[in-house]
């Protein structure tokens, strides 16, 4: 099997001290998936999955890239800066299938010291993309209970809620929750269930809204696994911690609609708006993957930093 792997080093300083966080990750030739590693936060083994299921459409495509907002200037920048990041990972997916549109996915992984940025260009053939293309991204933290095909990429027991409620809270009626959105700039938990569940961003109250044909009432489940909506939440930031507090593991990506949390396979989701593409035109979406010892609240600081802005 052909692996491609990407080793990198970050130097932090701090109080005049230099300190090294190696970031990892294997993409097997062929897969759909990618597996990540920290060194300061051994024996924990997250996992990404590229594709899967498939879209929530709504709208039509755009005609041109007027129409569609889309500068191919700023795409062709942020593309040519990652491609020049001398630690970079690169997969690209042609997609196609009977329920899709005709497509092809860059990613572009680039380690950083706390976790890992990305980006995301989509390109569009004969056929461009509709107002809302949504596109669910799968972030794996499974844990060593889980089914060991489940483990080939993911064994997270840091992370792991599916570790946590079938072992030391296996008696008890009431599970602790690991996972975390901001809703009124406040960090609530997703409800510790083994049943999907999840939330609309602005995003995807909008659009959501308008499948539903403007009654949300209609419309109490989203996505591939069904997952129950709870109230809206401020932006696709998702995360989960450790039990102790101690360490914050998230994903975010721009233009994320809905953040869900599905058992057993013990991830994360991002359904991620791709569309209003004209035919033959690019889109580049940000993304990153955060993964350090720290709190919430440090988070939400590296989140605005990054993010808030653009």
């Amino acid at each position: 099997m052909s692996i491609a792997i990407f080793f990198a080093t970050a130097i932090v300083s701090s109080a005049g001290a230099s300190q090294t966080a190696p970031i990892m990750a294997v993409i097997p030739e062929g897969k759909q998936n990618a597996t990540f590693t920290n060194a300061l936060h051994p024996g924990n083994r997250i996992g990404y999955r590229f594709h899967e299921h498939t879209p929530l459409i709504y709208g039509a495509a755009p005609k041109d890239t007027t129409e569609a907002g889309v500068e191919l200037g700023t795409v062709a920048a942020l593309e040519a800066d990652f491609a020049k990041r001398s630690n970079i990972l690169k997969r690209e997916i042609e997609i196609g299938d009977a329920d899709w549109a005709p497509q092809t996915w860059t990613f572009y992984m680039a380690p950083v010291d706390d976790g890992v940025e990305m980006l995301w260009i989509v390109e569009t053939k004969d056929i461009g993309l509709n107002e809302y293309y949504g596109v669910q991204q799968c972030f794996r933290l499974g844990g060593v209970t889980n089914a060991a095909w489940r483990r080939e990429f993911a064994e997270t027991p840091a992370f792991s809620e599916y570790d946590l409620w079938n072992v030391s809270e296996k008696d008890k009626p009431d599970k602790t929750s690991l996972t975390y959105v901001l809703r009124s700039g406040e960090w609530q938990t997703i409800p510790a269930t083994r049943d999907p569940v999840g939330a609309r961003t602005p995003l995807g109250v909008k659009y959501d809204t308008l499948r539903a044909g403007g009654d949300l009432n209609t419309m109490l489940k989203v996505g591939p696994y069904e997952a129950r909506m709870l109230d809206p939440i401020d932006d696709g930031l998702i995360t989960r911690i450790n039990l102790d507090k101690t360490w914050v593991c998230g994903i975010y990506w721009e233009r994320t609609s809905h953040v869900t949390d599905h058992h057993p396979a013990d991830c994360l989701h991002s359904i991620v708006n791709i569309g209003v593409i004209p035919p033959h035109s690019k889109r580049a979406i940000r993304g990153k993957i955060s993964w350090f010892e720290g709190a919430l609240n440090s988070l939400q600081s590296k989140w605005n930093l990054s993010f808030s802005a653009k």
